[in-house]
Parts: C-alpha cells; structure tokens; sequence
C-alpha cells in the first residue's frame, strides 16, 4: 500500500505549476509596488504580499521545492 503522505507524480507537477503561477504573481506585485502613491493602498499590497509569501512558502515545504527563497 501506499504512503499517503507522498505525493503522485501527477500532483508533483501540479504544486510545481502552482508554485511558479504563484511566484510570478508575487514578482508582479513587488514590481508595481514602488508605482503606488496611495498610502492605503500600499498598505493593502503590502499585506497581501506577505500572505502570498507565506503560502508559497508552505506549498515549497510540502513539495520540497526552493522557487523562491
């Protein structure tokens, strides 16, 4: 019987693909960041970017993986 635990190859590349969706999307947002003179809406960003990053870091945690240190 299997390990549970362990992912499939299927699902491997399917955290693979999220991770770099995921990666891109946090790169995206930074690259914009310095453009936004609205205190509020820096603030926002801001947030969101941290919650990004951590998510990403326990999908890297659960796959292995180093996308983005």
């Amino acid at each position: 019987m299997e390990n549970s635990n362990e992912l499939t190859d299927h699902e491997k590349l399917k955290l693979h693909e999220i991770l770099c969706n995921e990666t891109l999307g946090v790169k995206k947002i930074e690259s914009v960041t310095s453009m936004v003179k609205d205190q509020e809406l820096a603030s926002f960003i801001q947030s969101t970017l941290a919650t990004r990053r951590q998510k990403l870091q326990e999908m890297q945690q659960v796959s292995g993986s180093s996308t983005l240190q």
